[in-house]
């Protein structure tokens, strides 16, 4: 019988891996954030991130974390936001609001374009171009020494 056993995230400690990748500690550690979280906007459900972030203990970066990773519920709490990562746009959910991500989605496929790739509008993909493709080989400037096997 194997015993599967995991370094902490939280702690590094080794625990014996059941169903989080927390050991019991710090996995009771985060239960008692979310609590102390959730119940504050019970009762307070208008008060912002640095509100909540004060009467709870609990940094404003572990909520933006909870809140992305669906811990916290923010639909329900309309000032539960933050700044988009570039614009500082209000947003409550990810890391760019939908301009930013629009606008970095494009550079990306433009970089792409530069290096001779083509776009699809039917499958709106990023495609390497063919002649490239049917020798196995694709160049662009990201790779090392400019080849990478494909």
């Amino acid at each position: 019988m194997t015993i599967e056993v995991e370094n902490c995230k939280r702690c590094g400690k080794v625990f014996k891996k059941a169903y989080s990748s927390f050991c019991p500690d710090c996995f009771a550690f985060i239960r008692s954030e979310l609590t102390r979280c959730n119940e504050y906007l019970k009762n307070n459900p208008d008060s912002d991130i640095h509100e909540l972030s004060e009467a709870t203990e609990v940094p404003v970066k572990k909520i933006i974390r909870y809140m992305n990773e669906g811990k916290l519920y923010v639909h329900q709490h309309p000032n539960l936001t933050y700044g988009c990562y570039f614009c500082d746009h209000q947003i409550n959910r990810g890391y760019l609001c939908r301009d930013c991500a629009a606008k970095f989605n494009l550079e990306v496929k433009n970089l792409f374009l530069e290096d001779g790739y083509e776009y699809d509008p039917d499958t709106k993909q990023i495609r390497s171009r063919q002649e490239q493709h049917k020798q196995g080989y694709s160049t662009d400037r990201y790779t090392v020494h400019g080849t990478k096997r494909i």
